[in-house]
Formats: structure tokens, C-alpha cells, sequence
């Protein structure tokens, strides 16, 4: 099975060289930068409601991804082929495939939303696109964009039939019983990763997937460093308790004109940046427990700024406008 897929991406590859450049377009559009592009912009700027239901769904689907990909422990396929382009790289295990995951979740959840048909084929061409993209440039086995495709839907099922329940539960709650609950679910989704890790037991990364990995990309690989795991954890609470607070202020981002909506976003996502990126400079690049606390702590900056953070600064800045 295997060889068929070798074969395949081989095929793809070797007989439209051209797919190449569109693919790495289609492969942005199903990273976690992309992510934190569109989820902040529609949480600012054009439907706070539906921001706030992708920015949750999105750090679930992400946390139980890197569970998988470690409970699988299976290579990506220029780790174990030369004949395998590596147009892309990345360091953790392949299956699911995250991109073809994230696609399903994402656009799964803003064609539900938007209730057009032409937005559900839009949303369906998106994620077939996404995941193909990930075939192409040779970082993933069609059965991982499959896996992928599958997992973000049931992760989009169980997430519509449960999002009301659970929502009139934790919005019963006081404000810090809300933070408790964010911080609770966020725990859960990096102890399932570690939970997966702890199952693994003494199997180690074969040294073969290694070398060939290094000598195809120019890059290692370290798929039992949980680094996304935590990261996906950390945004998460960061997003939620910050998305809670944020209510209990009796408020959630006005929608503006235009002008002030882009500024609002020009301003917002340049902070994200600093943010992101000026704490990035702490965390070690090697797996100690001070790696994944600090890296924890900076997504979770991160999640608050965009819920809470950014929303109080574009609040007050109403406030003397208005006074003005």
C-alpha cells in the first residue's frame, strides 16, 4: 500500500511540475499562521460570534491532531523515499494530516454558518485543495489527507451537537468558573498527546526516517517533541479565558466602518506579531519541561490578546473617540 502511494506522489510530481507553486499556495491556506490570520480578523472585524466558535474549534482540532500523529507514530513520505520530492517539510509524524484536518474544521464550520450552497461547494473544493496540496509537495500519504479529511469532520460533528449544551453549562458559571473550564479543557487536549506519548513507551524514531528526512529537506525532524501539542493547548485557554472575560465585561467587538475596521486589524494582528514572535525568544529549542511551560504561556498570551486584549484597547479607544 505503501508503494502505491510512493508511486503516486512520484506521478504527481515527475508529470505536472507546475502544480508546485499553486500547491504551496493551497498549503499556506491550511497553516496555523493562516489560522491566526482569518480567526482574528472575523472576531475584530465582521462576526465575533462565529471568530470565537472558529477559535475554539480550531485549538480542539489541533490538540487532538498531535494526540494522533503520536499514537500513530508513522513517517511522512520523503522521511522513507528518495524518489520523494520533499517540497515541503515538517518536523512531526504524517498521519492525520493536520492540513487536511484544519481544512475540514475551518471551512466545514463557516459553510455551516453561512447557509449557502455555493459557500458549501466553495468550502468542500478548499479542503480538497488543502489536502491535495499536502500529496503534492510530498510531506504527506493520500491515506493521511484521508485520515485527515475524516477526523476534522467528526471533530465538526461532535462539536456542532455540542457546542450548545456545553456552552449554557460553562455560561452558567461565574466568571473565574469560566477561566477554571478553559484552563481545564486545555489541559485535557495536551494530556491526550502525552497520554499518546506515554503509550509509545520506549519506541524510538527510526534512524533511517531521520537521515532521509535531513538529506531530502535540509531539515530534522523531532515528532516526539509535543511542541504543537502545547501550543495548541496554550491558545486554546489563552483564546477561552480570554473570550470569557471579555463577556463578562458586557461586551464583545463592535462592528465598525470600514476604515477603523482595517485599522482595528493592521494594529491587532501587529501585536499578535510582537507578542508571538518577542516571546518566541524565550523558549528553548529543546524538549525540557521549561520548553513547554514557556511555550504554553506564550500561546496563551497570544489567545487572550486576540480575545481580550485587542478587543479592550479597540474599546477604549471608542470611548475617546466618542468623547472626542
Amino acid at each position: 500500500m505503501t508503494d502505491i502511494q510512493i508511486v503516486l506522489i512520484q506521478t504527481l510530481q515527475a508529470g505536472a511540475p507546475w502544480l508546485a507553486a499553486p500547491m504551496q499556495f493551497f498549503s499556506f491556506l491550511g497553516q496555523p499562521e493562516f489560522y491566526l490570520l482569518v480567526i482574528p480578523i472575523l472576531y475584530w472585524c465582521w462576526d465575533p460570534r462565529l471568530g470565537l466558535r472558529l477559535g475554539l474549534l480550531m485549538g480542539i482540532s489541533g490538540g487532538l491532531n498531535e494526540a494522533l500523529k503520536v499514537a500513530f507514530h508513522l513517517p511522512r513520505p520523503y522521511w522513507v523515499s528518495p524518489d520523494v520530492q520533499a517540497l515541503d517539510s515538517h518536523p512531526s509524524f504524517g498521519m492525520p494530516s493536520a492540513h487536511a484536518e484544519g481544512a475540514a474544521t475551518l471551512w466545514g464550520l463557516i459553510a455551516v454558518d453561512a447557509r449557502r450552497w455555493w459557500f458549501s461547494i466553495f468550502a468542500i473544493v478548499m479542503a480538497l485543495l488543502i489536502g491535495l496540496s499536502r500529496v503534492v509537495l510530498g510531506v504527506h500519504f493520500p491515506a493521511d489527507v484521508l485520515v485527515g479529511w475524516a477526523v476534522g469532520l467528526a471533530i465538526l460533528l461532535g462539536f456542532l451537537a455540542l457546542e450548545r449544551p456545553v456552552g449554557r453549562r460553562v455560561a452558567a458559571l461565574p466568571l473565574s468558573g469560566q477561566v477554571l473550564a478553559a484552563l481545564a479543557g486545555s489541559l485535557a487536549l495536551a494530556l491526550c498527546s502525552f497520554a499518546a506519548l506515554a503509550a509509545v513507551g520506549e519506541w524510538q524514531v527510526p534512524a533511517s526516517w531521520a537521515a532521509g528526512a535531513l538529506e531530502r529537506s535540509g531539515e530534522p525532524i523531532h515528532p516526539l517533541f509535543l511542541r504543537d501539542a502545547v501550543t495548541a493547548s496554550g491558545l486554546f485557554f489563552g483564546f477561552a479565558a480570554g473570550a470569557a472575560a471579555e463577556r463578562h465585561r458586557g461586551s464583545m467587538c463592535a462592528i465598525e466602518r470600514g476604515s477603523v475596521r482595517l485599522l482595528r486589524y493592521a494594529f491587532g494582528i501587529t501585536m499578535t506579531g510582537a507578542i508571538w514572535f518577542g516571546l518566541g525568544l524565550l523558549v528553548p529549542e529543546d524538549p525540557v519541561p521549561a520548553a513547554y511551560v514557556l511555550q504554553y504561556l506564550r500561546a496563551a498570551a497570544a489567545g487572550s490578546w486576540v480575545s481580550f486584549g485587542a478587543p479592550l484597547v479597540f474599546s477604549r479607544a471608542n470611548m475617546l473617540r466618542g468623547g472626542a
